[in-house]
């Protein structure tokens, strides 16, 4: 029977871990203009970002959902909010929320679903609320930059299978995301996602290929190991989200615009993680986004993110009481329906 591993092992093992990358990274910024790497637009690894005024119209979207599965039916409860900032000089001059600065509460409710279902039904409500909100304010307010919480691509957990209920929903998600690149397009809006806490590993795969033998891409994510690469104020290069878009399980699905989605991470703080931020190619030049991205995400020393977005997603958070109103006025409206029933694992009497 194999021991388990104690504390003390494991924290060695994660030291010895971090101690490789560190390495590494040195290594890989010592010899950065020696290599060049496949699937990354520009020569450099990393490229110095500049700190400059941010001004003109800013516009950021988020939102929160709740939801529960009960007896009859899976019950979902929605708020999305978008912020718009007017800046001058890098200070905001006035400020407006889209539809407003606390929308009404938005329900989904659908039947027999089964647990994959479940998890398809409340990523899919939440994300054509977002992207249905963004392309809106586009249309109606016109803004240099709009930011969403997130990728601005559909991710892999995001699209069932193919015989699930779920599937009409995704079809209609990929139809909202190319109806957002199209506006962001025709209007001279650059569209950007930022994600805060990334899980990719397409930067360190890129890499890999051109060191196989080094260990320290092993085990990894990019922001793990460009925690070390990275200095303040730095980005790397810009990349393809793909190696092949046109036969990707999910980018296939948005047709030419699969082709135009880039990436690149950015180092706003010292004290902070790298951000992952991913744009439309062409609307504007690496440096013009990098600059804007860094000169937005750099005003706190130990949390690099977008303020306007900190602002959409505290407008958006749904609170438990939000969820427990609605249910209280379909328990008024239905009485005690067998559909309204509380799945055994929330009621239990005993703990």
């Amino acid at each position: 029977m194999p021991v388990p591993e104690s504390l003390d092992s494991i924290a060695e093992r994660i030291s010895a871990n971090e101690k490789i990358r560190s390495e590494l990274a040195a290594r890989l910024r010592f010899n950065s203009g020696k290599m060049e790497y496949a699937e990354t637009l520009e020569k450099e690894l990393y490229y110095q970002v500049k700190l400059e005024e941010i001004n003109g119209s800013v516009a950021a979207v988020d939102a929160g959902i709740a939801g529960e599965e009960l007896h009859g039916f899976d019950f979902l409860v929605q708020r999305t909010v978008g912020v718009i900032f007017d800046y001058s000089r890098s200070r905001v001059l006035s400020h407006k929320y889209f539809p407003s600065a606390m929308p009404p509460l938005e329900y989904d409710v659908r039947s027999g679903l089964d647990s994959h279902d479940v998890m398809w039904h409340k990523s899919l409500v939440r994300l054509k609320g977002e992207l249905t909100c963004a392309t809106e304010i586009i249309n109606a307010h016109s803004p240099s930059f709009m930011l969403l919480d997130g990728s601005i691509a559909p991710l892999l957990s995001d699209k069932p299978s193919e015989d699930s209920e779920m599937r009409p929903l995704y079809d209609e998600v990929v139809a909202a995301y190319k109806s957002l690149y199209e506006s962001s397009w025709k209007s001279g809006c650059a569209l950007l996602g930022v994600i805060k806490d990334s899980r990719s590993k397409r930067f360190i795969e890129i890499l890999g290929r051109h060191a196989p033998t080094e260990q320290g891409f092993m085990h990894t994510t990019d922001t793990n190991f460009l925690h070390f690469l990275l200095e303040a104020g730095e980005r790397t290069c810009a990349f393809t989200y793909s190696s092949k878009p046109a036969s990707h399980q999910v980018l296939k699905d948005l047709g030419e615009w699969s082709e135009k989605i880039l990436s690149f991470y950015i180092k706003p703080v010292k004290e902070d993680r790298p951000l992952r931020v991913e744009f439309l190619s062409g609307q504007k030049t690496f440096s013009d986004i990098a600059s804007f991205a860094h000169s937005l995400s750099c005003v706190h020393k130990a949390y690099a993110y977008p303020a306007i977005l900190i602002e959409a997603d505290l407008r958006a958070a749904m609170q438990p009481e939000d969820f427990e109103r609605a249910y209280g006025t379909l328990f008024s409206k239905l009485g005690r329906s067998s559909a309204l029933f509380r799945l055994r694992r929330n009621t239990r009497p005993f703990r």
